[in-house]
């Protein structure tokens, strides 16, 4: 069983190509959301699976909030040896690993030592100084990814070592500082709106994973629980949805099936 979440796709794509080359199951997170928020003790029994795995974005050098929050309220049942974990990264993770190493132990006593980073196309855009790649650059890393995932896939089922985590530069500094102070003073969502191109298709609140969307006559409404995954912003087919005055000439991404040569 492999667990995911996934804003634009990048996750999701991970997860899956992971899921059929190991033949097990794979598991959006977001379906477990109600029950993840609402009990206190929310148990899932995996012990009949092969393998354990967690695939999720890195958010501001750590790890995103709603991987977070599932492995700190739900207790995972399983007996098995082979537990992995794979962060899909612009650049680098920082500390994303030790936290979710560090809450699978702590809420269900899982020790995870296999875990990988693949580095996939940018798409954090609301803060100045960031942005989209390059499509050449969006091109390398995707190529790359599918050359390399195969590789983790076979690590994995046959108990190989896979060294292949980049945690960039300053580390501490980024995860357990730069992290803390982004998730507390930068997930709120009332900067984002939708502008004069908004034609009310719905594909925001239809792809939002944390149901965080609703349209009002029409016009999306942020509800106040937004996680800064950004899939609303990548996903809009006309551009419309902006974050204050950053985006509009920003690029956007979301993962499409690729054809690699």
């Amino acid at each position: 069983m492999i667990f995911y979440f996934s804003g634009t796709g990048n996750s999701k794509h991970i997860a899956e190509k992971l899921g059929e080359l190991l033949n097990t199951s794979v598991k959006n997170i977001a379906d477990y959301y109600d029950e993840v928020t609402t009990l206190k003790n929310f148990s899932l029994d995996v012990d009949n699976e092969d393998f354990l795995g967690f695939v999720s974005p890195v958010h501001s050098w750590g790890l995103s909030i709603p991987m977070s929050r599932f492995l700190k309220k739900t207790k995972i049942n399983y007996s098995g040896k082979k537990v992995f974990a794979v962060f899909s990264c612009g650049d680098n993770c920082g500390k994303a690993r030790e936290q979710l190493q560090e809450k699978l132990k702590k809420k269900s006593g899982i020790l995870c030592d296999f875990v990988c980073s693949v580095q996939m196309p940018n798409t954090y855009i609301v803060m100045k100084g960031f942005g989209t790649d390059s499509k050449e650059l969006e091109e390398k890393k995707l190529k790359t990814a599918e050359e390399e995932l195969p590789r983790i896939a076979d690590a994995i089922k046959n108990g190989k070592n896979y060294d292949h985590y980049v945690i960039g530069t300053h580390p501490f500094l980024k995860g357990r500082i730069v992290y803390p102070l982004f998730m507390k003073f930068t997930m709120g969502d009332k900067k984002f709106f939708a502008d004069e191109n908004c034609i009310s298709c719905g594909q925001c609140e239809k792809f939002c994973p944390e149901k965080n969307i609703s349209l009002k006559d029409g016009k999306p409404q942020w509800l106040g629980h937004c996680v800064k995954c950004l899939s609303c912003i990548h996903r809009c087919p006309k551009r419309a949805i902006q974050y204050a005055d950053i985006t509009k000439e920003m690029g956007r991404y979301f993962y499409k099936k690729q054809e690699v040569v």
